[in-house]
């Protein structure tokens, strides 16, 4: 009886160690912080500016560049981003997103906004991102300045 006892301890002493210790590696299915800010809301552009911070006038800007400002866009868990109608909510556009390069680089691919953006701020108030823009005619080094849509 005493031997069955002494099992019986060492097999919960050895399951209850084995259930205090962190995994090693990250469960794949867990969304980490950037994502889950990402798909918290939709984002709105609400500026642009140069790498100084200063705002570029609209004006100075491309058709491309300015029909940005015409919708929101929505990204998903499953890697999947919308455009939305600010007004109508419709779904206009759609694409991929993923982040890359150790999470600083935002991939984004669908038509009229795509390309690899460089993530300079992304909390739940606020996301910015940065990439070259035509103003009056010629690429410059800009800032997409964005911040979540709240319903």
């Amino acid at each position: 009886m005493k031997r069955i006892t002494n099992i019986l301890l060492l097999a919960f002493v050895v399951l209850f160690t084995l259930s205090c210790t962190e995994k090693d590696t990250p469960d794949p299915d867990t969304v980490s912080t950037k994502d889950k800010m990402l798909i918290t809301n939709p984002w709105r552009l609400v500026d642009i500016t140069d790498a100084s911070g200063k705002s570029i006038p609209q004006n100075q800007l491309s058709f491309e560049t300015l029909a940005i400002y015409l919708f929101d866009i929505q990204f998903f868990d499953n890697n999947v981003t919308k455009a939305l109608d600010r007004v109508s909510k419709q779904v206009v556009n759609g694409g991929t997103w993923y982040l890359i390069e150790n999470e600083q680089t935002l991939d984004i691919e669908v038509s009229q906004f795509k390309g690899k953006f460089g993530i300079k701020e992304l909390s739940r108030s606020k996301m910015t991102l940065s990439n070259n823009v035509p103003v009056n005619g010629t690429n410059q080094l800009a800032n997409l300045v964005f911040e979540p849509v709240i319903r």
